[in-house]
C-alpha cells in the first residue's frame, strides 16, 4: 500500500514538473513571437522609409527653396497624416487634398480662409508634394521584398513573408486604429504596403533551442530519479521481507538446537545416563553436535551483520593453505559419512604458504565444500584441488550435482538469492554463503568465478594471490 502511495505521489510530481516546462516554454514562446513581431515591423516600415527617400532623388536647391527637411519620406507621411486628422475629425470628404482649392478663377488657389497673399507660394508647394508623390508608383513590391530579405539577412532573421500591395482611402468617420504591419505611402494618392509573415514556428523554436533542451534535460533527469528512486524502494522492500523471512526461519533453527541440548541435558542429570559411559557419550556427542550447529547459526547472523556494515576487518598471516583445507575435511568427516560423499584432494606445486585471514578463508573453504556437499544429491563425490604458483594460489571445488542454469550463473552471488525451484527448497539455507564468500575473495583481492553446465555439476574456482 505504502508503495502505491509513493508511485502514485512520483508520478503526481513528474506530471506537475512536465506542466510547468510546458507552461514556461509557451510562455516563453508567446514573448519571442510578439518581439519577432515588433522587430520585423520595424524592419519593415524602415526599410519603405529609406527605399521611398533613395527614390525621391530630391536635390538640395528644391529642399532649401520650399523650407524642407532633408529626410523628405517622413515629413511627406507626417503632411499626409494631419491631413487625414483633420479631413475625418471634420466629417469631410475622405480626400486629402480638399483644402486646397483649384477652383480660383481658373488659376490654382486656395480656400477663402487663406489670405490671398499665400496663394503663389501654396500653389508652388503644391505642385512640388504633387511632384514628389508622382514619384510612388516607382516603388514596387518586387524592390520592397528585395530590399527587406536583405535586411532580415542582415538582422539574421530567417521567417517567410510576402508583401501585399492596395490603394488606401480614408472611409468613415473615425480614424482607423493603427497596423504596425502596415505602411502607408503617397500624398493624393496613398498606396498601403502590407507585411504578412508566413510559419515562423521554425525561427522561433530555433530562438528557443537552450529553453528546450533545459526542459526536457530536467524532466528526463526528474523521471530518471523517481524511477531509481522507485527501484530501490522495490529493492528495500524485497530484501526487508527476506531478512524478515530470514529472522523467522533462523529463529525456528535456533529452536532445535537449544531444545535438543536441553534434553540431552536432562536425561544425562534425570535418567543416571553417567553410569552407562556409551549412553552419556551418546547424549554427549548429540549436544555437541546441536552446539556446532548453533555456533553455524550464530555465525550466519553474524555474516549478515557484515553485510549491512559492508566492510570487514581482516588479520594477515601466513598459513599453509594444503593443511587448512585437510583439517576442514577432517572436521566434515562425519558429515561425509552421513550423506555417504566420496571427497577427493589433489594438489599441485611446491609451496601452498598463502597471506591471508586464515579464519574468514577457512569459513571459504567451509561454505564452498558444504555447498558441493548439499547440492550434489544421491551418492555426493566431492573434488578438492589446490595449485599455486608464484603469484596465485587457485582452489577449485567440484561436485556431481544438478548444475547451475546459465541465466543464474551471474545472480549466484548475490546476498539472499537462491535458485527458484517452484518455491520448495529440498535444501535449507539462506542465501548468504556464495554472497559472503565472493565478498571476502574480493576483500583478499583475489576473483571467483563459476564454471557449471545443467546434469554435470558446478566447479566453484578461487585465486587468491600469494601475498597480500
Amino acid at each position: 500500500m505504502n508503495r502505491r502511495i509513493s508511485l502514485i505521489l512520483m508520478v503526481a510530481a513528474i506530471l506537475l514538473v512536465a506542466a510547468f516546462q510546458v507552461y514556461w516554454l509557451n510562455v516563453n514562446y508567446e514573448q519571442q513571437n510578439r518581439d519577432l513581431r515588433y522587430r520585423t515591423n520595424f524592419l519593415f516600415r524602415e526599410t519603405i522609409l529609406d527605399l521611398r527617400a533613395s527614390k525621391l532623388k530630391l536635390d538640395t536647391t528644391a529642399r532649401l527653396r520650399y523650407g524642407l527637411p532633408p529626410d523628405v519620406s517622413r515629413f511627406m507621411d507626417a503632411i499626409r497624416s494631419k491631413i487625414t486628422d483633420s479631413a475625418t475629425a471634420t466629417q469631410r470628404p475622405s480626400h486629402p487634398l480638399e483644402i486646397i482649392s483649384l477652383e480660383k478663377k481658373g488659376g490654382l488657389g486656395l480656400a477663402d480662409s487663406v489670405p490671398r497673399a499665400g496663394y503663389r507660394s501654396a500653389g508652388r508647394f503644391y505642385e512640388f508634394l504633387i511632384g514628389i508623390d508622382s514619384l510612388q508608383d516607382s516603388l514596387k513590391v518586387r524592390d520592397i521584398t528585395f530590399a527587406y530579405t536583405a535586411t532580415l539577412k542582415k538582422e539574421n532573421v530567417d521567417v517567410p513573408f510576402c508583401v501585399v500591395r492596395s490603394l488606401d482611402t480614408l472611409k468613415g468617420v473615425n480614424p482607423p486604429k493603427p497596423e504596425w504591419n502596415k505602411v502607408t505611402v503617397g500624398f493624393s494618392n496613398p498606396v498601403t504596403y502590407t507585411l504578412e509573415l508566413g510559419n515562423t514556428f521554425p525561427f522561433l523554436i530555433s530562438q528557443l533551442t537552450l529553453q528546450v533542451v533545459f526542459s526536457i534535460f530536467l524532466i528526463g533527469l526528474t523521471i530518471t530519479a523517481f524511477v531509481v528512486l522507485y527501484q530501490n524502494l522495490k529493492s528495500q522492500q524485497k530484501l526487508t521481507d527476506i531478512k524478515n523471512e530470514f529472522i523467522s526461519n533462523i529463529t525456528h533453527e535456533l529452536k532445535t538446537p537449544i531444545s535438543t541440548v536441553g534434553v540431552a541435558i536432562e536425561a544425562i542429570k534425570n535418567f543416571n545416563v553417567l553410569e552407562t559411559p556409551e549412553r552419556a557419550r551418546e547424549y554427549l556427542d548429540i549436544a555437541g553436535n546441536e552446539l556446532n550447529r548453533l555456533s553455524m547459526l550464530v555465525d550466519k547472523v553474524l555474516r549478515l551483520s557484515m553485510f549491512e556494515k559492508q566492510a570487514t576487518e581482516l588479520k594477515f598471516e601466513h598459513f599453509d593453505i594444503k593443511q587448512l583445507a585437510e583439517e576442514v575435511i577432517s572436521s566434515m568427516r562425519l558429515q561425509f559419512e552421513k550423506a555417504g560423499a566420496r571427497v577427493y584432494l589433489s594438489t599441485t606445486g611446491e609451496s601452498f604458504i598463502i597471506n591471508a585471514d586464515k579464519i574468514h578463508v577457512t569459513s571459504v573453504l567451509y561454505n564452498l565444500i558444504d555447498n558441493a556437499l548439499k547440492y550434489s544429491g544421491n551418492n555426493p563425490v566431492v573434488h578438492i584441488s589446490i595449485g599455486c604458483d608464484s603469484g596465485f594460489c587457485t582452489l577449485r571445488v567440484k561436485d556431481n550435482g544438478p548444475g547451475i542454469a546459465e541465466e543464474y550463473k551471474d545472480r549466484i552471488f548475490d546476498k539472499f538469492f537462491r535458485i527458484p525451484t517452484n518455491n520448495r527448497h529440498n535444501v535449507k539455507g539462506y542465501g548468504l554463503g556464495l554472497s559472503y564468500i565472493a565478498h571476502i575473495i574480493s576483500q583478499h583481492r583475489g576473483e571467483i568465478r563459476l564454471e557449471s553446465e545443467p546434469g554435470k555439476g558446478a566447479e566453484f574456482i578461487v585465486n587468491l594471490p600469494v601475498n597480500d
